[in-house]
């Protein structure tokens, strides 16, 4: 039963990534280093907390880079949008600063993902007629079900376009849905059976962040060195080149004699 379960999700899943790419277009990084290697960057999408060893985390133009440019608060939160693996290094990027984050200095907050992930088993496709959404045309978002508080408010729902990519029941018999998109709201779930309780009570609120661990398989990006000393390294070996024609042309040129006893060059 477990392993239809899965593959209902996966489908599932699958399909909403689809509807996705046609209600939203995927916003990229103006970054150098993003656009140089986008086929190796994936999409990441979860909050972390900074948690360096020196009190802070160091933001980054690109990965491997020497300069900050900006540096995060050990505590304080942001998004990270995007995940590479960069000469053995999980880095982040964060639309915020506009820069690059080691993941090793960064903590994971709890999320949908991580709900989904202790409770995956429990899942199942959502077979209602959404009655009580019909009812309100309103629901309040929440991260996820038994969340510490709810997020906000959605407003003049129609229902014949409201979706659940699945459902969830907890222990009091609550159905919950969980939407992939809706109004540009992505990865949020609603109390089907009681959509405006916003009281809820907190059932499974977030612990403690933890240490990220990646669950995709990422191609390695190799380290091309500090592009500003690559630059000034190949102007220097053109220069010595130039340099080296010239002394060579000086000692071994000789000017060719002509019958007359001169020179070409006379």
């Amino acid at each position: 039963m477990k392993k239809h379960i899965l593959a209902l999700i996966a489908v599932i899943f699958l399909l909403q990534l689809s509807l996705v790419a046609y209600a939203d277009v995927l916003i990229e990084p103006e970054n150098d280093f993003y656009n140089r290697h986008r086929g190796q960057i994936l999409s990441l999408g979860r909050r972390f907390s900074a948690n360096g060893a020196g009190g802070s985390a160091a933001v980054k133009k690109e990965p491997g880079a020497k300069n900050d440019i900006a540096k995060l608060q050990n505590g304080e939160a942001t998004h990270i949008s995007f995940s590479c693996l960069y000469d053995g290094d999980y880095w982040g990027f964060t639309f915020e600063y506009s820069g690059w984050i080691k993941m090793e200095q960064l903590l994971v907050l709890y999320d949908y993902v991580a709900f989904a992930e202790e409770h995956l088993d429990e899942f199942y496709a959502y077979s209602g007629d959404y009655a009580k959404i019909k009812q309100t045309s309103s629901a309040i978002a929440w991260s996820w079900p038994g969340a510490d508080g709810p997020v906000w408010t959605f407003e003049d729902l129609n229902a014949e376009h409201f979706f659940a990519s699945y459902a969830y029941k907890d222990e009091e018999s609550r159905e919950w849905g969980f939407i992939s998109y809706l109004f540009g709201s992505r990865n949020i779930w609603v109390c089907l059976s009681d959509p405006l309780n916003r009281d809820i009570p907190a059932f499974n609120p977030a612990p403690e962040p933890m240490a990220w661990v990646s669950d995709t398989v990422h191609t390695e990006i190799e380290a091309s060195g500090d592009v500003d000393s690559m630059l000034v390294i190949l102007v220097v070996l053109v220069a010595v080149l130039v340099i080296g024609t010239a002394v060579l042309i000086k000692v071994f040129w000789k000017p060719r004699k002509t019958e007359t006893g001169g020179t070409d060059d006379e």
